[in-house]
């Protein structure tokens, strides 16, 4: 199985888009098809074995669009067959609607400066008496109106994709937005010349020259400045894109320098980066000492430093001194492009909100001539006459906005996910977006995601008249503890080379997660982890009682089944733990703690940071269940929050998982969204995105919503026929039409604003 990507050119509105994904679904092999019109991409997972991408290509093209594919990924990594691909005329053809919006060259944007230019004058020429300046010939009737289809002819020329496209998918059966334009501006063309030829019929007061040719250039206009705004929308990518250096230094075997090409460095290459220069490649420092900006990763401002054995990421600045590094991912296998890849991803899934827009616009555009064709047989049965019905059914057709319906939710999910990624928060999909903006409780794990996680040793606690010596049963505890990676385990090892020990060999180590670590060392047999565990196992506290150590984390050492020792860590709150807390009460957000740390110690850290409520002595299997059980009882949106692998079955279990970036990788695979950086506010900074984006879309749709409601009543002239109310001239439906979809990119771009709360 294999997710393919196509860049779709062509496409005009929700109902473009739902006739794509309607002919692409029935090929066999696809699921999952989703066309963005924002983004204008589609998007489906493919059967390898029954359906290609040449195929998907072929079926879009018979729709009457292009597609190219600019993305595989799956199980199957496959080379591109470009065969199949169009060329950049093909692509965007000299006479494409689209391509005269998009204003891809410098003739078409010339094309579309003259097209408004005749539009203003055809419209004075058309409206003169309503000005004060006259005009400079006489009101000859039919040398007007000539004048009038000269004016006309640059704009139809420059309109003439629309005329095409329309009228093809018309006879189609599969109708779109340029097919109601095309209609709606061939009626009033034909209209207006019909009267032409009747004798006494020339008065241009009762043409239509002027709406047709003033509707087609406030359409492309329109799409025009819609497409410069979605462009501004989809900004993220591009500047991600941009960050990764064109060339590199590469350091040979005798360390002479060589630059190159960034696309020519491979893996284990050494290069050599100074400062001011970004790193072209993730990789570790082999030499020198330097800070570097890893904001455009983490979104944190702050300097990180780095020496030798630190890890380096691609795109980061390097500020202070020259840095010899290692590469060891390059390409599409770095952080950058990952997390690229992952913003496109996101940015083109289809969240659950979207669904009824999607429906209905599958039969907007019928519905829309449905009603142009009752409105025109109603009032010219009515005894209005013919041009009455004209001009209702021409204002039906023109003010009918399926655009504002389709970019209401994919423009803020482009805007919202690529804000957020600037802020190193990575939200994975729409559905996730959604969920993440209804979230009533988050569950944290404790250590390392609440806590530090570099946990402090504070005391060894021995048996009196133990067999071994102090610094004997250290060594051979934090022998055994260096097999695992657990956090009290690292700190008992950091502990052992602060005191200079030797670490003798180790054999049979065995972790059990949760509970502790069992092996042998010199041929003793040791036992260390929880109380529990050592029980399970027999080790029972005899003569000798350790210590209650409160508000620490405690390791119960037995060798042998002797309990010899005791030892105790501290693993303090993060600096922001508290703040984050807040900020989420604040949001109404009830806080939950899991941990498999003692009652008395969880106990503690709840009450330093303000947590709601905790759930100590946990094993990791238990984490999963207790999410679970809180979903079922209180019936609320569930985020998980956590960073190791431990934490992975809670992560999928949960809403919403959302993991801490420098985490886990099983961590990152398992979340829904993903915090690049270490600060623990991001929690609360992702919510309140994706609660703003959110309301953003529902402010969308219901503007797309009420504007359709009520204008195409109104352009109908339902109220004036009912209640004598105003009707809506053409010209003018076509400038609200146009309109309607830049409020819904406006409000949409409003979310590029949008800073993370302070705590």
């Amino acid at each position: 199985m294999s997710r393919l990507t196509f860049d779709i050119t062509g496409m005009h509105g929700a109902s473009c888009a739902a006739t794509i994904e309607r002919s692409v679904s029935k090929l066999a092999g696809a699921t999952d098809v989703y066309v963005n019109i924002a983004a204008n991409k589609l998007t489906l997972t493919a059967d390898d074995q029954i359906l290609s991408a040449p195929e998907v290509a072929d079926t879009v093209k018979s729709c009457g669009y292009q597609a190219v594919l600019v993305s595989r990924t799956g199980m199957r990594s496959q080379p591109l067959d470009d065969s199949f691909l169009p060329t950049t005329e093909e692509l965007i053809p000299s006479n494409s609607g689209l391509g005269f919006a998009l204003g891809e060259r410098p003739a078409q944007r010339r094309q579309l400066a003259i097209a408004l230019v005749a539009a203003a004058l055809l419209a004075y020429v058309a409206m003169h008496d309503m000005f004060a300046f006259k005009l400079p010939f006489p009101d000859l009737g039919r040398f007007n109106a000539l004048v009038q289809i000269i004016l006309l002819l640059p704009i139809l020329l420059a309109g003439r994709g629309i005329f095409k496209t329309g009228f093809r998918q018309l006879a189609r059966l599969t109708p779109n937005m340029d097919s109601l334009i095309a209609l709606g501006a061939a009626a009033a063309i034909l209209y207006s010349a019909m009267l032409l030829l009747i004798p006494h019929r020339g008065d241009d007061r009762h043409l239509y020259f002027d709406s047709a040719g003033m509707i087609i250039a406030l359409i492309l206009l329109g799409r025009y400045l819609e497409n410069r705004s979605k462009h501004q929308a989809s900004s993220a990518i591009r500047e991600l894109m941009e960050l990764a250096p064109a060339t590199a230094t590469l350091v040979d075997a005798d360390n002479r320098e060589k630059r190159i090409g960034a696309a020519m460095i491979r893996v284990n290459d050494r290069l050599r980066v100074k400062p001011g220069e970004r790193y072209p490649a993730d990789g570790v420092v082999e030499e020198g000492r330097s800070t570097a900006d890893e904001s455009m990763i983490s979104g944190e401002s702050i300097p990180v430093e780095k020496g030798p054995g630190s890890t380096v990421t691609g795109a980061a600045i390097n500020l202070d001194g020259t840095i010899t590094m290692r590469a060891t991912q390059i390409g599409e296998n770095t952080v950058l492009a990952r997390i690229i890849r992952l913003i496109a991803e996101a940015q083109s899934s289809r969240p659950p909100i979207a669904r009824l827009a999607d429906i209905i616009s599958r039969y907007f555009v019928w519905g829309v001539l449905a009603t142009a064709g009752l409105s025109f047989l109603g009032w010219t049965l009515s005894g209005a006459g013919l041009e009455t019905g004209l001009r209702h059914a021409l204002a039906v057709l023109v003010i009918a906005c399926p655009c504002a319906l389709g970019l209401a939710t994919p423009i803020a999910l482009i805007v919202g996910i690529g804000r957020g990624a600037g802020f190193g928060i990575l939200i994975k999909s729409g559905s996730a977006l959604e969920s993440a903006g209804k979230i009533q409780t988050v569950v944290f794990d404790k250590t390392g995601t609440l806590t530090s996680g570099n946990p402090n040793f504070t005391g060894l606690h021995t048996k009196p008249d133990g067999p071994f010596s102090e610094d004997e049963l250290f060594a051979m505890v934090a022998a055994i503890e260096k097999q695992s990676n657990h956090p009290l385990g690292r700190a008992i090892v950091r502990e052992a080379k602060r005191r200079g020990l030797e670490l003798p060999p180790t054999q049979d180590v065995q972790a059990e997660p949760g509970h502790g670590l069992q092996g042998r060392v010199n041929g003793h047999t040791l036992l260390l982890g929880t109380q529990r565990f050592l029980a399970e196992r027999g080790v029972l506290p005899g003569a000798w009682s350790p210590p209650a150590c409160p508000g620490q984390s405690l390791i119960y050492v037995a060798v042998d089944g002797d309990l010899l020792a005791l030892l105790a860590v501290v693993d303090q709150p993060r600096p922001d733990a508290a703040a984050a807390i807040d900020a989420l009460h604040r949001m109404n957000i009830k806080t939950i703690m899991l941990t498999g740390d003692r009652r008395q110690v969880a106990a503690e850290i709840a009450a330093q940071i303000g947590i709601d409520d905790f759930r100590p002595q946990l094993l990791p299997s238990d984490k999963a269940l207790i999410v679970q059980e809180i979903q079922k009882t209180e019936k609320t949106i569930v985020a998980m929050v956590g960073d190791g692998i431990n934490d992975a079955p809670a992560l999928s279990q949960a809403d919403v998982g959302i993991a801490i970036g420098a985490g886990a990788d099983v961590a990152i695979e398992s979340a829904d969204i993903v915090l690049t950086g270490r600060q623990l506010m991001d929690v609360a900074a992702a919510i309140a995105l994706c609660r703003a984006t959110l309301g953003v879309i529902q402010q969308n749709l219901f503007w797309a919503f009420a504007f359709n409601a009520a204008g195409i009543p109104l352009a109908s002239g339902v109220f004036t026929a009912l209640f004598g109310g105003p009707s809506l001239r053409p010209v003018f439906a076509a400038l609200a039409m146009a309109c309607s979809s830049l409020v819904v990119i406006g409000n949409a771009l409003r979310l590029r604003r949008w800073r993370p709360p302070q705590p």
